[in-house]
């Protein structure tokens, strides 16, 4: 008994230090932290003649938010991700200051979920340029969605020892059927029979593309990629075709190459650079040779804007949808069903709010959660404007949620339709006898009193309940894409199965109404809500620094920390938890573009 105590006394000793030590550490990282702000906050004053340096190697969503990843590096202000809803303001501001001289844009890997934000961002950077004031790029290694943002650059500069990663799109799509059947899985795909084009459920039960799914892959990646290189082609004054057969031969791969076949200005250092940005914003302005010419990054100037999203008496709310679909809570990264149908519910029953936007960008998810989405939308929409706007992707659930608004704005290399629903039931029994010695029986009252189960086969009848629930699912789905776009389910079926669009092609067969990005939105939402001048309010609220702390699940946290750790490989990983999450019938689809 007394070696037991002196056991017990040790542990709770042990605990309670422990507990102290981490009282200390997070205690530390908050002082540094808040240090950190404080130091940050401090009041920036923009120099005459002044560059506004824009680093696109940083994170960029829809809007700004909060990151502890940033706030604990060594730079906070240089690694702080970008908004695309204040990026737009803080140019137009940049625009018109007459402090701010030029643009120089710092090129490497662009992060963002897909191709229609690097769209939206190169457009409001000429939307810049149309004011005269130049714009100019440099990067050590740029990739090619860089490539195509810094094309709206007068200039260009590339590290002679760099590269430039021009090779055209490209998709993947993981198969983990052979995984599956080396582990004894046995994995039923539940789709309606009409829904060929339906392709995410057959990462399970497949090795390699079907012929569906090759066929609207290859179109979308074809349609998106007409857009992109006509855009790059006509910025470089180069043949359309020329360009495209120089990507094909990777021509433009080896910074030489790139240079030979005017794909870039210059070669040289980013030191070089500024040297000759100096002197050519001297020249154009007309300034004295010795002039100092000034360098401020685009975090720093955006705190010179303090009137981003300020509520007037006359108001149009934003509304993010970003992320999968799922029931319940949803964080600034992923949405929840409660989350942003209370978002909805709240801009629809402001009286200062005229109209709403709602951005969606996402491949999909819970069908359960999008039906609850797409509801409060068909509410809000009978007491003022709903309209949309969709991101890189707006898919499936993300297409659906979207259908009964009053107006779609879609960017053309936007992703979207998807139109259709499957189930993937998981059987584990298999593995678990063979691997480590598990077996299960049961006991029922009724033949199919255990219809779905992990563990033991499904019966003939719960296979046919189930194909009965995903083909009603589709019937419900395509009706409700029919009553929000003024077609007959008839009709939307022939352009639905499933099938992925591009933006460009969407607008032709109905599934979207004008091609713009969420600055085209806002002013559709303007003007059909008969607004001159209007304040811009937004929800949901994001997620502040200690609510991330508190909350350790945060997915902003956990994604930026294990991206920066694993790069791209944790997309996959990110990939194989939603499919341990998923519950019921689903209405998403699989989605990466290589650009």
């Amino acid at each position: 008994m007394k070696q037991f105590f002196k056991f017990l006394f040790a542990s709770c000793l042990g605990s309670g230090l422990a507990m102290i030590l981490s009282f200390f550490i997070i205690f530390g990282i908050i002082s540094s932290m808040i240090a950190s702000v404080s130091k940050n906050s401090d009041d920036v004053k923009v120099k005459d003649n002044s560059i506004l340096v824009i680093d696109l190697s940083n994170p960029v969503y829809d809007r700004e938010i909060e990151d502890i990843s940033s706030m604990l590096s060594t730079d906070g202000i240089n690694n702080k991700a970008i908004g695309l809803t204040e990026f737009m303001q803080v140019i137009d501001k940049a625009k018109n200051d007459k402090n701010i001289k030029a643009i120089m844009l710092n090129l490497s890997t662009f992060q963002a979920n897909g191709v229609a934000t690097a769209q939206e961002i190169r457009e409001v950077l000429e939307d810049f340029k149309a004011s005269g004031k130049k714009i100019y790029a440099y990067g050590d290694m740029i990739d090619q969605k860089s490539y195509y943002i810094a094309t709206v650059a007068d200039k260009i500069m590339v590290n002679p020892a760099g590269m430039v990663t021009l090779s055209g799109l490209g998709g993947e799509v993981m198969y983990y059927k052979d995984l599956i059947t080396k582990l004894d899985i046995d994995v039923d795909l539940i789709r309606p029979v009409s829904n060929a084009y339906k392709s995410a459920g057959e990462t399970y039960t497949m090795n390699h593309m079907s012929d569906s799914n090759r066929i609207q892959t290859r179109q979308y990646l074809n349609s998106i990629w007409s857009v992109l290189s006509s855009q790059m082609a006509q910025a470089r004054g180069i043949d359309e075709v020329k360009f495209n057969n120089l990507i094909a031969s990777l021509q433009g791969f080896l910074p030489q190459d790139a240079y030979n076949n005017k794909l870039i200005d210059y070669l040289g250092f980013k030191s070089d650079y500024k040297d000759t940005i100096n002197k050519e914003v001297i020249a154009k302005n007309k300034l004295s040779a010795k002039t100092k010419i000034n360098y401020i990054s685009y975090n720093k100037y955006r705190k010179t804007v303090t009137d981003i999203n300020k509520s007037q008496n006359e108001n149009i709310a934003i509304v993010y949808a970003y992320g999968n679909v799922n029931q319940g809570k949803g964080s600034d990264l992923s949405i929840g069903s409660e989350t942003v149908c209370k978002a909805i519910e709240k801009a629809a029953n402001n009286d200062k709010v005229k109209a709403i936007v709602l951005r969606v960008n996402s491949p999909g998810g819970d069908a359960i959660a999008s039906e609850l989405i797409t509801n409060e939308v068909i509410k809000a929409k009978k007491k003022k404007p709903v309209i949309i706007s969709m991101g890189d992707v707006a898919a499936s659930a993300g297409y659906e949620m979207s259908s009964n608004a009053s107006y779609i704005i879609a960017n053309q290399t936007t992703i979207t339709g998807s139109i259709g629903v499957f189930g993937v039931i998981p059987n584990f029994g298999r593995a678990l006898k063979n691997k480590i010695g598990i077996t299960f029986d049961t006991v029922k009252t009724h033949a199919n009193s255990n219809p779905i189960s992990v563990f033991t086969p499904m019966t003939a009848e719960a296979k046919a309940m189930m194909q009965r629930n995903v083909e009603n699912f589709y019937t419900n789905f395509i009706t409700k894409v029919a009553q929000g776009r003024g077609k007959t389910p008839e009709y939307i079926n022939t352009i639905a199965k499933g099938r992925v669009w591009s933006g460009i092609d969407a607008k032709p067969i109905g599934l979207v109404d004008e091609f713009g990005g969420l600055k085209k939105a806002i002013q559709v939402a303007a003007n059909k809500a008969n607004l001159k001048s209007y304040g811009i309010v937004t929800y949901p609220k994001t997620m502040g620094i200690l609510e991330q702390i508190m909350d350790n699940s945060s997915e902003e946290v956990k994604m930026k920390s294990l991206t920066k750790e694993l790069g791209k490989p944790y997309y996959f990983f990110l990939q194989l938890k939603d499919i341990s999450e998923m519950q019921g019938v689903q209405m998403r689809m699989d989605y990466i573009i290589n650009f």
